[in-house]
């Protein structure tokens, strides 16, 4: 009950960020400082007395040396989770760029193009679909290494996690079947829809389930498909069910199925979403609630309402409920972290479906900050779950 878990990013660390640059001091002390708070016995490969460490090196890093880095930057993300308290984990995304960029790298048929402001200061490299899109082998490859190398640098479940078809097809220019569909006679509205319709599909059937399929094989338990745009066009819920059961399909029985939504109108998803193969949700609740009480009064009248539509479509699916706000540096207390899932726990009637997660990535967040949130969110689970001993 109330399986705690992050989302999938953590802040990169500086000294991973710049991968062969010349480190000032602080930097260098913050990794041995982080490595013996969260008891990582390779940190002295990046800092040690005798001054031979990675990020004490003058001379100009070797690609081996640049990826052994990432390695450990992983390793560090790995442990954070765990001292944490986190029961599924995976590599705060330490290896990848950003969430857009590192799947569209690994599709044959996307190029990239200019830089745009996702939110915040955060920005991704939008692409150009000039052909059909599919997975490249390597791009497996990547997945199922990386997979592996958590799994065995962790007694936890290992949860990877990949960017969904909607949101691929939704962040993309689609040159390529806008162009198919002007050659079929399409055109302004219909030819939008149809171009967008068909490269969702093809994200889904090419590019996430080979990768999917890929991972399940070489032994995820749970995969989680993250899906931030899902809403953008509310028009298309039927279409981004679809892409999501063709991204699952085939999936061996015993392996979660997990979607990752954020920062969407839920509503707008039903009644379809009813109809989704999934069998987890993780969804942002905590950035429209206080974020140092919580009342249920005070509470905005849609955030929880998606839960009611989950219950009242009998969906017996595990809600991941948002209860740590990644957009401030406020830690919230355990106690309200245990009130939130315990108000999801009545409205959903039954606490076994209620899974707990930060509303989405913490790479918004310093270490410390992260650290101490996930900190408090493990805790207020284990408040919550005590009200049912």
């Amino acid at each position: 009950m109330f399986v705690t878990q992050e989302i999938g990013s953590i802040q990169r660390p500086l000294w991973r960020q710049k991968l062969g640059v010349q480190l000032d001091k602080g930097v260098v002390s913050s990794a041995l400082l982080w490595g013996e708070r969260l008891g990582v016995r390779e940190a002295t490969e990046l800092v040690n007395k005798s001054r031979t460490g990675l990020l004490q090196k003058k001379a100009e890093l070797s690609e081996p040396e640049k990826n052994r880095i990432i390695e450990i930057s992983s390793i560090y993300a790995i442990r954070m989770q765990e001292v944490a308290g986190l029961d599924r984990v995976f590599n705060g995304e330490q290896p990848r760029t950003e969430m857009y960029d590192f799947l569209a790298r690994y599709v044959k048929g996307v190029k990239p193009a200019g830089v745009l402001n996702s939110f915040d200061a955060n920005y991704f490299r939008k692409g150009i679909v000039e052909s059909r899109v599919s997975v490249m082998e390597e791009g497996k490859g990547f997945f199922v290494e990386e997979f592996e190398f958590v799994r065995k640098h962790t007694d936890r479940v290992t949860k990877p996690c990949l960017t969904g078809p909607y949101t691929m097809a939704d962040w993309s220019y689609l040159e390529h079947y806008r162009t198919e569909q002007e050659k079929k006679g399409s055109r302004g509205g219909t030819m939008i829809a149809n171009a967008r319709k068909s490269a969702v599909i093809d994200f889904a059937t090419e590019v996430l389930n080979p990768a999917v399929l890929a991972l399940s094989e070489a032994g995820a338990k749970v995969i989680q498909i993250d899906e931030p745009a899902a809403a953008t066009n509310e028009g298309e819920s039927e279409l981004f069910v679809e892409a999501l059961n063709s991204s699952f399909k085939g999936v061996p029985k015993g392996v979660e199925r997990s979607i990752h939504l954020c920062y969407s109108n839920y509503a707008s998803l039903f009644p379809d979403l009813a109809d989704c193969v999934a069998d987890s949700y993780l969804i942002e609740f905590t950035n429209h609630a206080s974020p140092t009480n919580f009342k249920p009064e005070q509470v905005d009248k849609g955030t929880f309402k998606a839960l009611q539509l989950f219950k009242e479509y009998g969906m017996k699916a595990k809600i991941g409920v948002g209860v740590i706000d990644i957009h401030s540096d406020l830690i919230e207390t355990p106690q309200v972290v245990r009130d939130r899932i315990l108000y999801a726990a009545r409205i959903l009637g039954d606490p076994s479906l209620v899974q707990v997660n930060p509303d989405c990535g913490l790479r918004t967040r310093r270490w410390n900050v992260a650290f101490a949130k996930l900190c408090s969110m493990t805790e207020g689970a284990a408040l919550a779950r005590a009200e049912f001993e």
